[in-house]
C-alpha cells in the first residue's frame, strides 16, 4: 500500500503525573495515535509512538504537598498508573520520557542553546506574580484567576477555555492556590521566544500545511491579529534550570515548553537506538511528525512546538490532531468533581476491544463538540462488535472452503476512503469505511459467503482499531502466520487454520451490573433538602 516508505513519529501530549488517566484521556489522545501508528505499521511504514510525563508542572508538586510526600514519590505513583491505564487498553508506547531525566533536562538545555544561537530568545522586563504572604513567586497552577479574553477560570499560563496564552500581568482576580491571598506583580528579567522575528516565515509554514482548517486557520488568526513573544522561563523550584546567561540563571524553563520537548528527547533516543543521526532523520523529507492532544494543549504545540522546529531549521509537524474535551453524560470529564471513569478500572468490567471501539468511534472533528460517552452508547458499540463476531462465526468450520477473490470496485473504494481517513488521523470517518466495507460486502449478509480476501482485508481494516479482536480471528481463519495488509490480501487458509473458534465473544453486553452502577453515579437525581 505504501509507495515511500515513510518514519512517522506520532507524539501524544505527555499527561502530567498527577493521577490516573481517566477515558476521556485515552480516547482524546492517547488510543488516536495508537491507532494511528498501528495504520501506519500495517501499510508499511515506520512509526514510533513517543509520549512520556510531564513532571515539571505545578500539579504533581501541589499533589505531593497534600500527601506529605516528595514531589518525585508521588510523580513515581502515578507514572506507574498511568502506564497501567494505558496497558489496559492495550496501548505501549515505543518510548515513555520523564521530564525529570538527566536525559531530557540535557536535551531541554540544547534546544533552548540553539534557539538563542538562532536569535529567537531574547531577555525581556516582565512581571510574574508574587505572594507577599507567603514570601514567594507564583507558577502556573498556583496562580488562578480569570482569562482577560474570555473571563473563564484560568491559570497563569493558559485558558483551557479559550486556547490563549496568559501573560501574568493580564491574569484578571489573580489568587495565589496555596493560601488563597490576592496575588501582586513584581518585576523580573525573563527569557521570551522572539515570536515576532519568526511570524512571517511561521505563517507560510503554517498555511502551506496539510492541518485541518480549523486549526490552521485559528493559529494564522493568531500570528497575524495578536503577535506577541512568548515567555520561557520563570522563578520556580521545579524544572529543568537555566544557568546562563546570568540576568535568568537559576529560573526554570516553563513546561509548556520543555515539557512538550519530551517528544525531541524520544526521538533523539531512538535515533541512537537505531544508529541513526538525529539531524539527519529530522531533516529528510521522509519524516513525519504528528502530535494528538485536547484542546487545552492546541496552542502551545501549533505554535510553541511549531516555532521551536522551525527555528532549528527543521520542518513544522505534518499534523496536529486535536480533540475537543471528552464528556461524560453531557459534561467535561473532571477527576476534581469525581465525574470520570478511570481506564484500568472500566477495562476489568469491559473488554478493552470494546472500549476502543467506542471510545474511537465517538471522536470527532475539532471543534464540533460531539463526544460524549454515554451508557447507551456503549452498549451500542458492544452489540457492534458482536455483530462483526456473528459474521465471521458463520464461516466457522468452512475455512477451507473460502475463495480468493478480487475485490469489487465498491469494496476497493472503501478501502480507498479509509486509508485517506486514516493517513488524515480521522478515525471517526476510518470507522465509517469499515461499516460500509462490512455492510456492502458478503460479511453482513446471510445469503452471501464471504471471501478469504474479503475476510483478510476487513480484519485488518480492523486491525488498528481492535488489534487484538483482529489477530484472533486472522488467526483462525489464516493460521498463526497472519498479518494485517490491505494489498496482496489473496490469503489462502493454511494448515494450522481452527475449524471450531471456541473463544468467547468480545462484544459480550454490557453486564446489568455495571449499567446499574454508571446510572447511579452519573444519572442519579441529586438529592432534594
Amino acid at each position: 500500500m505504501s509507495e515511500n516508505r515513510q518514519t512517522y513519529f506520532v507524539c501524544p501530549a505527555p499527561p502530567c503525573p498527577n493521577g490516573k488517566l481517566h477515558l476521556g484521556h485515552i480516547g482524546g489522545v492517547y488510543l488516536l495515535a495508537d491507532i494511528f501508528v498501528r495504520y501506519q505499521r500495517m501499510i508499511g511504514h515506520v512509526a514510533y509512538h513517543v509520549t512520556g510525563a510531564d513532571e515539571h508542572g505545578t500539579y504533581t508538586l501541589v499533589k505531593a504537598r497534600k500527601l506529605g510526600r516528595s514531589v518525585d514519590d508521588v510523580a513515581q505513583m502515578h507514572i506507574d498508573e498511568i502506564l497501567q491505564c494505558l496497558r489496559a487498553v492495550h496501548i505501549a508506547p515505543d518510548v515513555f520520557v520523564r521530564t525529570s531525566s538527566e536525559e531530557h533536562k540535557r536535551r531541554s538545555l540544547a534546544i533552548y542553546k540553539q534557539l538563542d544561537a538562532a536569535g529567537y530568545i531574547e531577555l525581556r522586563d516582565a512581571e510574574q506574580l508574587y505572594c507577599e504572604s507567603c514570601d514567594e513567586f507564583a507558577a502556573d497552577s498556583l496562580a488562578v484567576g480569570k482569562c482577560p479574553a474570555c473571563n473563564a477560570a484560568a491559570d497563569s499560563n493558559l485558558c483551557e477555555n479559550c486556547g490563549l496564552a496568559i501573560q501574568h500581568s493580564l491574569l484578571r482576580d489573580a489568587v495565589h492556590t496555596p493560601c488563597g491571598h490576592a496575588l501582586t506583580l513584581r518585576p523580573i528579567r525573563q527569557a521570551h521566544f522572539n515570536f515576532e522575528r519568526l511570524a512571517p516565515t511561521l505563517d507560510r509554514a503554517i498555511e502551506g500545511s496539510g492541518w485541518p482548517d480549523t486549526i490552521k486557520h485559528k493559529e494564522i488568526e493568531w500570528l497575524r491579529t495578536e503577535l506577541r513573544a512568548l515567555p520561557m522561563s520563570r522563578h520556580f523550584d521545579c524544572g529543568v534550570t537555566l544557568v546562563a546567561p546570568a540576568e535568568v540563571a537559576g529560573q526554570t524553563l516553563l513546561t509548556w515548553f520543555e515539557g512538550l520537548w519530551c517528544f525531541d528527547t524520544g526521538i533523539e533516543r531512538i535515533c541512537k537506538q537505531n544508529g541513526a543521526d538525529y539531524d539527519d532523520t529530522m531533516r529528510s523529507p521522509d519524516t513525519k511528525l504528528l502530535f494528538f492532544m485536547g484542546q487545552d494543549n492546541r496552542f502551545y504545540y501549533t505554535i510553541g512546538v511549531t516555532a521551536s522546529l522551525l527555528a532549528r531549521g527543521y520542518a513544522i509537524p505534518h499534523n496536529h490532531a486535536i480533540q475537543d474535551y471528552y464528556k461524560l453524560e453531557g459534561a467535561k470529564f473532571s477527576t476534581g468533581r469525581d465525574h470520570a471513569m478511570w481506564a484500568d478500572e472500566v477495562a476489568r468490567d469491559i473488554d478493552p476491544s470494546v472500549l476502543r471501539y467506542y471510545l474511537a468511534r465517538i471522536a470527532k472533528a475539532f471543534g464540533s463538540d460531539d463526544n460524549d460517552f454515554q451508557i447507551e452508547g456503549l452498549v451500542r458499540a458492544a452489540a457492534r462488535i458482536h455483530l462483526f463476531e456473528t459474521a465471521l462465526r458463520k464461516h466457522a468450520g468452512s475455512n477451507a472452503k473460502l475463495t480468493v477473490d478480487t475485490l469489487k470496485p465498491e469494496r476497493v473504494l472503501d478501502i480507498e476512503h479509509y486509508c485517506q481517513a486514516m493517513h488524515e488521523a480521522r478515525v471517526w470517518a476510518a470507522l465509517d469505511a469499515i461499516d460500509a466495507f462490512f455492510e456492502g460486502g458478503g460479511l453482513a449478509r446471510s445469503e452471501a459467503g464471504a471471501s478469504a480476501t474479503e475476510i483478510s482485508v476487513f480484519l485488518s481494516m480492523l486491525h488498528p482499531v481492535v488489534p487484538v479482536l483482529a489477530a484472533r480471528y486472522g488467526a483462525f481463519f489464516f493460521g498463526a502466520g497472519w498479518r494485517p495488509g490491505l494489498d496482496n490480501c489473496a490469503v489462502w487458509p493454511s494448515a494450522d487454520t481452527l475449524s471450531v473458534m471456541d473463544a468467547p465473544l468480545f462484544g459480550e453486553p454490557i453486564p446489568d451490573a455495571f449499567i446499574a452502577a454508571y446510572e447511579q453515579r452519573f444519572r442519579a437525581a441529586p438529592a432534594t433538602t
